[in-house]
């Protein structure tokens, strides 16, 4: 076999198998790109549910500190009452 024709069979295959090699780098590089949208993704997400976390806490401490506070009311209001029903039976004496 001379060299050209061994070049001729050598040449559709080395061809083919750089068109596969092509095809695989363009489907990693597809990947990649996914995969780091994903990233940008998840990164969007974990942000959102911090912020939501932040609001939630600031959300509870408010209410706890609307609680306290209606505490302290109903406080004031049984001394208040306490002190009308003491006045009531000193003057009923």
């Amino acid at each position: 076999m001379t060299p050209d024709k061994r070049l001729d069979q050598l040449e559709p295959l080395v061809a083919d198998v750089l068109q596969k090699v092509d095809r695989l780098i363009e489907g990693q590089g597809q990947i990649l790109e996914i995969a780091l949208r994903a990233d940008q993704n998840t990164n969007i997400s974990a942000r959102g549910v911090a912020n939501l976390t932040n609001v939630v806490n600031q959300l509870a401490t408010d209410q706890a500190e609307g609680f306290r506070q209606v505490r302290n009311d109903i406080n004031e209001i049984r001394v208040t009452q306490t002190e009308i029903l003491t006045l009531l039976r000193e003057r009923l004496k």
